[in-house]
């Protein structure tokens, strides 16, 4: 049985093997990422998939979730809210200059490193349960009923 070499590619087949929609974006660096749209309980959001090589070669890779929804007005209490969550559970939490939530994995690994689908669903599972429980917190509703992709 083999196994993937961690990049970009793999990661999107991934992703679109379990009937995912996505789609591959440029940034502003010239860089590839994954762009998806995904319904939670609490509302929209969109869903990042990039890869990066740093200067020493390492992979970065980056799974992050950001609400469509912002804070600007409650910009304190989230902030409070998200600084003792950072402290007590997985991920990063934080708001941007605009005030939208977001909650972020990044991991490092050496370059050529093989990435079995199961550690990418394991990671990118827990990205949106943890994501789906904050963003359900800070808008007052049950995450119990689940989120989808947007199609």
């Amino acid at each position: 049985m083999s196994t993937e070499v961690l990049t970009l590619d793999t990661l999107k087949n991934y992703l679109q093997s379990r009937d995912i929609q996505l789609h591959v974006v440029k940034g502003e660096h010239g860089e590839s990422f994954l762009q998806m749209g995904w319904q939670f309980p609490s509302g929209e959001a969109g869903v990042f998939v990039c890869l990066s090589t740093g200067d020493s070669g390492d992979l970065r890779l980056e799974i992050a979730c950001v609400s469509r929804t912002n804070y600007m007005d409650r910009w304190h209490e989230v902030l409070d809210f998200l600084n003792e969550r950072n402290r007590s559970h997985p991920f990063a939490r934080s708001l941007d200059e605009d005030g939208n939530f977001w909650l972020e994995y990044v991991g490092f690994y050496p370059a050529g490193t093989h990435f079995p689908e199961s550690t990418f669903n394991t990671l990118f599972g827990g990205v949106l349960i943890h994501f789906e429980e904050e963003f359900a917190a800070l808008e007052g509703v049950d995450a119990s009923n689940g989120s989808r992709v947007l199609q």
